[in-house]
């Protein structure tokens, strides 16, 4: 049924019938879990196909018919149409579904989508569209504005099957995906040799980088486990749940995997008192041993470096407006919060001047933006009427290529009458040339008379097939011979036309965009200029007043600082260091910095190294930032050597938020590094004699992350 369907040539058949509703089509559900609390996200529609005798298809059974037969996006608004009605019975439900490659081509199904959205009642979000890689990567960018109107709706979407075969994590970031679903081939590849699942764990490290992650095809406790160990968000698969005609909606309460303990292997007892003893006192000479290793190997282990400046950033203030300073309350050194009136600026009278000249700017736009539109429609008119022109040309053309194949036929028709009399003439004057009736030289008369009519008819089929050529020609819009001047004049005509066009609506768009912004300048000078108030100039940040510029009573301008501030939850520790020491920094290692006067050292994270070659190359990058308050130094036993500026970062000092501290800035401190680590170490190599791990009871365990 479902085939002679597809392969009728009235193709009206299938949009006019409701398979779900007639039983060919059935809904069949798979639900998505969470995979640490087990709530069903939402359940995924797969299509089945039920033939007469009562057997189920999957869709890669019936879909290659559909899609022969150009009916895959009536199909899919079928569905889409299905799932709104089952979902407006269940409001707090979410249904999933896959929509086909052919429906980026059509993008007046997402007005269907809409319209089907509005008449239901249905929310968005409760609807999910699946689209896989293969099909986003054979027409990407139309597949990238077609998500981009689905999402528009409020739809949720997923990137199906992605296992980064045809679209990389970059066309990937370009999409508006709400989730993504892993292939389950390369889910499956967890379970394989450590070489494939190394790849494959830093494909899925990138995925999840780019939003929720979906695992499907779970098959087996086995891959569930290594999963959850990857903290994949979703996951979905047979060992779940199977397909079934009705959505499961229960949670999920978990796989168990059996594992079967191994019997404890229990040492017997160690028979020899004295040797233990021993023993004992051998590995206590190794742990002492140990011990001063690991005192050398601390030493050895690090880098200390003394005069490590404390920096800050620091933000300049501009006055808003200019004018003059009636009012200032910053003193440096005092602690500022954010929205902290730090001044007031009376307005100067060159406000009202400035003010009307943005009024005229604005006129003067406005006027300019008419004039570009006119002259944008009449192009408009003029491309319209070229168009009718061209078509109108086109249609003489066509008749007169038409009325051209008639006499072309008819000139045929008669050659071949007059070539069919010569014949027969030429056969009754050879017969009476055979009976001697007739001479000879009459019988060649005849022949002669035949020959010449048979090429007529070969100079009028000739003529006809030009005839019939031109016809086609013109029938296409293809220009010919004498045609061709006319046709070309039309191309450059529309051609310079739509150069101006475009040129008129760029023009038109930056006359849009310089109305709106010398509207928003006039709004804003005239909300100012009607509160006739002093200006007041706020803190941006909390922290400290570093420097001032102007004192109450001196002008301000809007183009030069008159106040810096010092923001105390930006702080870091710069020092220079030979290259040769900041080659040896391990980077991913905490720094200890020792502040003069504290019992407690301040733990920093190493953000910065950047080769220096003197003073002046430190000064050049300090004005190339212009965010920071002081310069470091170099010590006078680096000069002449390769330089490194090493960057701390580090939390504010204790003492920050009292009075005239400035954060702790200019306060000189000692940073120690943690060195990258050598290919031998003392620690490693004691712990290979101890076989029996009996150093560990006379030794504390070593903290990685905290020893220096």
């Amino acid at each position: 049924m479902l085939l002679e369907i597809l392969n009728s040539k009235d193709t009206t058949v299938l949009s006019e019938m409701d398979p779900l509703s007639s039983g060919q089509f059935e809904f069949w559900f798979q639900p998505v879990y969470h995979s640490k609390t087990g709530i069903v996200l939402h359940n995924e529609v797969l299509l089945r196909w039920r033939d007469d005798e009562g057997n189920l298809h999957l869709p890669q059974e019936f879909f290659p018919s559909i899609s022969r037969a150009g009916q895959l996006t009536k199909l899919d608004q079928i569905v889409i149409k299905k799932a709104t009605e089952l979902l407006a019975q269940q409001p707090n439900r979410c249904l999933s579904f896959n929509l086909s490659g052919e429906d980026f081509n059509d993008f007046s199904l997402i007005e269907y989508i809409e319209t089907v959205l509005d008449q239901s009642g249905v929310d968005p979000k409760q609807l999910s569209f699946e689209l896989t890689e293969s099909t986003i990567a054979q027409n990407f960018t139309t597949a990238r504005a077609f998500i981009r109107e689905l999402k528009s709706l409020g739809c949720t979407l997923v990137l199906d099957n992605f296992a980064n075969r045809e679209l990389t994590l970059f066309q990937c970031q370009q999409l508006a995906v709400d989730l993504i679903k892993v292939d389950g081939q390369l889910i499956q590849q967890l379970k394989t040799e450590p070489t494939s699942r190394v790849l494959t764990k830093a494909i899925l490290e990138g995925v999840k980088a780019l939003g929720p992650v979906t695992a499907k095809f779970i098959t087996d406790g086995v891959i569930l486990e290594l999963v959850k160990e990857e903290n994949l968000n979703y996951v979905q698969g047979h060992h779940l749940k199977s397909p079934s005609p009705e959505p499961d909606w229960m949670e999920w309460t978990g796989a168990v995997i059996l594992e079967v303990e191994e019997p404890a292997i229990v040492a017997p007892p160690f028979p020899w008192k004295r040797v233990f003893t021993g023993t004992g006192f051998v590995l206590l000479g190794i742990a002492v041993a140990a011990i001063g290793i690991a005192s050398i190997g601390y030493r050895l282990g690090t880098i200390g470096v003394d005069g490590g400046l404390i920096n800050g950033r620091i933000v300049r203030l501009r006055a808003p407006i200019d004018g003059k300073v009636s009012a200032f309350y910053a003193q440096p050194g005092a602690t500022v919060k954010t929205g902290q009136v730090l001044a007031r600026i009376q307005r100067s009278q060159a406000e009202e001047q400035s003010l009307l000249q943005l009024e005229g700017i604005v006129r003067e736009n406005i006027s300019q933006l008419e004039s570009a539109r006119r002259s944008l429609t009449f192009l408009y008119a003029q491309l319209q009427n070229v168009d009718n022109q061209e078509q109108s040309l086109r249609q003489v053309d066509k008749v007169i290529a038409s009325i051209d194949v008639n006499q072309q036929e008819a000139t045929l028709e008669t050659a071949k009458k007059k070539a069919e009399a010569a014949r027969i003439d030429y056969e009754r004057y050879n017969f009476l040339y055979k009976e001697g009736a007739i001479s000879q030289q009459q019988v060649d008369l005849r022949k002669f008379t035949w020959d010449a009519a048979e090429l007529e008819i070969k100079k009028a089929e000739a003529a006809l097939r030009s005839s019939q050529t031109s016809l086609l020609a013109s029938d296409r819009g293809i220009a010919l011979n004498n045609q061709q001047t006319l046709g070309s004049n039309f191309a450059d005509q529309k051609a310079n036309l739509i150069q101006e066009i475009q040129t008129q609506v760029g023009e038109v768009n930056t006359l849009q965009a310089k109305i709106s912004t010398s509207k928003a300048q006039l709004q804003q000078a005239q909300s100012l200029y009607s509160k006739r108030q002093d200006m007041e100039v706020p803190a941006p940040l909390t922290g400290v007043i570093y420097t001032t510029d102007r004192e109450e009573g001196e002008e301000v301008n809007q183009s030069e600082p008159f106040l810096t501030l010092l923001d105390c939850n930006e702080l870091w520790i710069e020092s220079v260091v030979s290259a040769k020491e900041a080659s040896q920094i391990d980077p991913n290692k905490p720094v200890k910095v020792t502040l003069a006067g504290y019992t407690e050292p301040l733990t920093g994270k190493l953000d910065l190294v950047q080769p220096i070659s003197s003073i002046q190359g430190i000064e050049e990058r300090t004005r190339l930032i212009q965010v920071q308050a002081l310069m470091p130094a170099i010590p006078p036993q680096l000069v002449g050597q390769p330089l490194a500026r090493v960057t701390v970062r580090i939390p504010p000092p204790p003492s920050h938020h009292q009075s005239q501290q400035f954060c702790g800035l200019g306060q000189t401190v000692r940073l120690n590094f943690t060195k990258k680590p050598i290919s031998f170490n003392g620690w490693d190599t004691l712990k290979t004699w101890d076989r029996w791990g009996l150093l560990s009871t006379f030794l504390p365990k070593k903290d990685n992350d905290n020893d220096m």
